[in-house]
């Protein structure tokens, strides 16, 4: 029997065979695919299904999944039974690698909803358990073989999105240099991404080449230097168009026309390039890349069409208030504290619901009465 955990549509999550493993929904080209997970499905699983739920902005299923790898412990498959020493015995043993996995990605999803000093306290916390203990001559080498080794999470065919202990040590300060940023603190920045580079970059996985590249733009942006920003975002799109990740080849596209908007691009064609941007993460779920592109699309276009800005920011208002109705509350708290984030409306028309089937949506033309389903 399958259990479903996002609905992801009009789809049904009890298809017995054939369902697509969540590498692929997490990092590779199917991520509007339902999720599902399994009794007795590996820990690699959860996590991967976690950051596929964060991708689209469903916070509280994926804290869930993550706090359970973070405790350390899954339950073992087959009924549950009482709890006792045997039960006990009975969990499975979440690696370290995952562990820290887990405390990074929990960092990442705060950190999209604005909360980057909560966010520090998961990346640190995610770099303390990555870290292996150099106990004498020759472990270093030994250590490193067996964190570099790819547990065999990937789908043949796919490269290997990095799933160890090496990965999630690199992901911890990458994202403690983004967490640096947008607390004002370029320098530690600076100093977080020089050191993580030869780290990203050793690593057989496309990934934290990708996400180095990333956080390295974003700083640029915070510097006022989008042209550099520009040749940054370029190499991450073009790592990851050719791993195949949507998703990331998605958020590199976001990442270099936002530095592009900065060099004087003209407004045509960024606004043909966030519009087109918008539709592609609509199609593929990704609501929380959504939100961002329609700010975006308001400052490109609000200096001549101040109508059409608002509208678009109403959209993004509309996209965080359904976020936020299914956010824990850690990430709730966050959110609504968040000067990065725009508020919710107070009018959300359960029509741009994205986890309601298209036939139970309502019209745009909704009663008052229909449309007070506030956070």
């Amino acid at each position: 029997m399958t259990s479903g955990v996002d609905s992801a549509g009009e789809r049904p999550l009890t298809e017995p065979a054939g369902r697509v493993p969540p590498v692929r929904i997490a990092f590779g080209d199917r991520p509007d695919a339902p999720l599902q997970l399994r009794p007795g499905d590996p820990p690699e699983w959860h996590w991967l299904t976690a950051v596929a739920l964060g991708a689209r902005g469903r916070y509280a299923a994926a804290a869930a999944l993550l706090d359970g790898l973070l405790s350390g412990f899954l339950d073992a498959p087959g009924p549950r039974r009482d709890p006792g020493p045997e039960c006990a015995a009975a969990r499975r043993v979440v690696p370290p690698r995952l562990r820290a996995h887990a405390a990074v990605t929990r960092a990442a999803h705060l950190r999209q909803v604005g909360g980057h000093l909560a966010a520090r306290r998961f990346d640190g916390l995610g770099l303390a358990i990555a870290t292996v203990p150099r106990s004498g001559p020759g472990t270093h080498s030994a250590a490193r073989r067996t964190e570099t080794a790819e547990p065999g999470e990937s789908e043949p065919g796919l490269p290997a999105p990095g799933l160890d202990r090496a990965a999630a040590r690199v992901d911890a300060m990458l994202g403690l240099a983004a967490d640096a940023i947008g607390l004002a603190d370029p320098a530690l920045a600076d100093r977080l991404l020089r050191a993580a580079e030869p780290l990203a970059f050793e690593h057989p996985s496309w990934r934290p080449g990708v996400r180095w590249h990333w956080v390295r733009a974003e700083l640029a942006l915070s510097r006022d230097l989008p042209r550099e920003a520009v040749g940054w975002a370029r190499r991450a799109l073009l790592a990851a168009s050719d791993a195949g990740a949507t998703r990331h080849v998605l958020k590199s596209e976001l990442v270099l026309a936002v530095a592009e908007a900065g060099t004087g691009t003209a407004i045509a064609q960024l606004v043909a390039t966030f519009a087109g941007l918008s539709e592609r993460t609509r199609r593929s779920g990704l609501w929380t890349l959504e939100w961002p592109i329609l700010l975006q699309l308001a400052n490109v276009v609000g200096p001549v069409d101040p109508v059409g800005a608002h509208t678009y920011r109403r959209e993004a208002a509309q996209i965080v208030g359904t976020i936020r109705r299914h956010s824990d509350p850690i990430a709730r708290y966050v959110l609504d504290r968040s000067p990065w984030v725009p508020p919710p409306e107070e009018t959300e028309l359960l029509h741009l619901d994205p986890y309601h089937p298209a036939e139970t949506r309502r019209s745009a033309h909704s009663s008052r009465m229909e449309c007070k389903n506030k956070p």
